[in-house]
């Protein structure tokens, strides 16, 4: 590496690593793209303009994850500390998160993410991703669009040479006809498709009770007293599961656009990433499911979820 080049990797990571400047506005100072900037401070990483060290006293947290993968039957579980307010802890999952995600991806690969409040943090977490596929898993839910998988998917998008493959839809249609119409769209029609295509399915888990999800004020009275007659107890994708893990089957299901609890089992890996002591059921019922093959929770959601018997 030459002069010039040490100079500008230790310039870009000193104002990112030191004075917290944010990759857009090193793009803007150093009139470069945001996917530029992220390529050169992982190059100042790895020629090691930049080094990392981590003093981490929390460190019987490996022992945790390993302990509650082999509790809950999955293949791998990630636990960070968990955060002080629901922000903070949204923001360590998705830290913990994406890095494995990034490191999941390879050329050609399709990603496939839900969406709410947990997979927008992971969204601004993920780094830059090699050429691969983007696909929302999910129709649209309410109408903030800050928290909608379209949003998850274009953030990645800005930064990455992914391809984006939107699905434009509500979650839930009006009716059974409705949701025909929708999935007949040849747009719409080639995204459902290509979730046969999964690598890697990224879900947020929704809790029931308590209530937890963005998804129980946008039902009416009638679809949610069914729900509660069948035992709801969580969802992921529009997906509602019984304490058991299996799948409830309703009028909404007829109506729901999105990828089914099928094609998600038969995807080679699926990770939820979910946390909060209030979410224990949801996230056991889900890994009962059989669905789930890794999960990135917090120390205290972790413990309640082995205080529970193990799957």
């Amino acid at each position: 590496m030459d002069e010039e080049q040490w100079r500008l990797l230790s310039s870009i990571a000193r104002r990112f690593y030191l004075e917290d400047a944010s990759k857009t506005e090193l793009a803007d100072e150093f009139s470069i793209s945001r996917f530029r900037v992220a390529r050169l401070l992982q190059q100042a990483r790895e020629q090691g303009v930049v080094t990392i060290e981590i003093h981490d006293r929390d460190e019987p947290r490996d022992a945790l994850s390993a302990e509650l993968a082999n509790h809950l039957g999955l293949d791998e579980c990630v636990v960070v500390k968990a955060g002080d307010t629901g922000d903070d802890n949204r923001r360590r999952l998705a830290r913990a998160a994406a890095p494995r995600i990034a490191r999941s991806i390879r050329d050609g690969d399709v990603l496939g993410l839900t969406w709410g409040r947990t997979l927008v943090a992971i969204g601004e977490e993920l780094p830059a991703l090699p050429p691969s596929t983007v696909i929302q898993l999910t129709g649209t839910v309410g109408n903030d669009l800050r928290q909608s998988p379209v949003e998850v998917i274009r953030r990645i998008s800005g930064r990455s040479s992914v391809e984006a493959v939107a699905v434009f839809a509500p979650l839930f249609a009006a009716s059974e006809s409705a949701a025909d119409t929708f999935r007949s769209d040849p747009s719409i029609q080639s995204a459902l498709s290509r979730y046969s295509e999964l690598a890697l399915a990224v879900v947020a888990v929704g809790s029931w009770d308590p209530p937890i999800t963005q998804l129980g004020p946008l039902l009416r009275d009638d679809e949610r007293a069914e729900l509660e007659r069948e035992g709801v107890v969580a969802e992921i994708a529009g997906i509602f599961f019984r304490a058991d893990g299996s799948v409830i089957e309703t009028d909404l299901s007829r109506r729901r656009i999105s990828v089914t609890a099928d094609e998600l089992r038969r995807t080679p890996r699926v990770m939820a990433v979910a946390g909060s002591v209030e979410k224990t059921a949801a996230i056991a019922a889900v890994c009962r499911s059989g669905i789930l093959s890794s999960l990135v929770t917090d120390d205290r959601a972790a413990a309640a979820l082995l205080r529970l018997p193990p799957r």
